[in-house]
């Protein structure tokens, strides 16, 4: 099936399709934060479908017990920061050496962060001055990714191809990806910037049969948020959505090989009974929309090599 670099809703991911979890057996996967919240439930839904899950995270010990409760045949794990290149190069190599395939076919970049926002507090030095930010959640949030989107296209294209195998990376976004996110202009900022890399991504990575795909999940009950910040949203009549509703939509984009460039949200099933649906957010501009004109010179449709 070619992969397309034209994306329009005829190209969404239906509300009621399904997807394959035999097509994940064999397969090797990556993820970053996979010791907690929806990587530790992504990983475990992998593993369970028959695919070897290298992961990392800064939370040994929790990675230590996970990796004890899976299976050393079934997991590999390296402590990860994901702003230090090396220790993330360290991941992908570990992957090759240690996946039974000795490949990796799905790289899930999904550590991420979000600290209180000195951005958006004011805070002063004794004389006066404003303080330097701490920038953590953008940087993680934002540079991480794209460290792990860069190995990613680095090795990926070197991976064998065939049925079994794949050339797939998926990227955690948020809703604040496409809505306003008060207080947190990094969160928010960071984000929207992953976003940018799907936008950009998805259109060069079906040359080397490479596709990308990004999950956007409302609020979820992960150790991301306090315990104090958990209960306000709750104060607020906000609901949840699920996170075991979030690794099936990881498992529906690394298992339906013909899926580039969309955007699922991870919503509470009162809001869709899945928990999932594309968010068709990202598509060509209406056929009368003035920006129709500035990228008149860009292809459309282009189909690309086949798997």
């Amino acid at each position: 099936m070619a992969l397309r670099n034209a994306f329009t809703k005829e190209q969404a991911v239906g509300a009621d399709a399904s997807f394959d979890v035999a097509q994940l057996k064999g397969k090797s996967i990556l993820i970053t934060g996979g010791a907690s919240g929806i990587g530790e439930e992504s990983m475990k839904a992998f593993v369970r479908a028959g695919a070897f899950v290298t992961f990392g995270d800064l939370a040994e010990d929790k990675a230590r017990k996970l990796v004890s409760e899976l299976g050393e045949q079934n997991v590999a794990f390296a402590k990860c920061n994901v702003l230090s290149w090396i220790e993330q190069l360290n991941l992908f190599k570990l992957a090759l050496a240690k996946s039974p395939s000795k490949t990796i076919d799905v790289v899930i970049a999904n550590a991420g962060t979000a600290i209180p926002d000195e951005v958006f507090e004011q805070k002063e030095e004794e004389n006066g001055d404003p303080t330097e930010p701490n920038l953590l959640t953008l940087q993680t949030n934002f540079i991480g990714v794209i460290y792990t989107v860069k190995l990613a296209l680095f090795y990926l294209p070197k991976q064998p191809e065939g049925e079994g195998r794949d050339r797939s990376i998926i990227i955690t976004g948020s809703l604040a990806s496409y809505s306003d996110q008060p207080r947190n202009p990094q969160y928010n900022s960071s984000k929207w910037g992953v976003r940018g890399l799907l936008r950009s991504i998805r259109v060069t990575g079906p040359e080397q049969n490479i596709r990308i795909n990004l999950v956007a999940p409302w609020f979820l009950d992960t150790g991301i948020m306090s315990e104090e910040v958990k209960a306000h949203v709750r104060s607020l009549g906000i609901e949840f959505a699920r996170i075991d509703d979030a690794a099936t939509a990881y498992l529906h984009l690394a298992a339906d090989k013909t899926i580039n460039g969309r955007a699922l949200t991870i919503v509470p099933r009162a809001v869709h009974p899945r928990g999932y649906y594309d968010l068709e957010k990202d598509d060509a501009y209406p056929a009368d929309d003035p920006l129709n004109k500035l990228y008149a010179w860009r292809p459309t449709n282009l189909e690309n090599k086949a798997d």
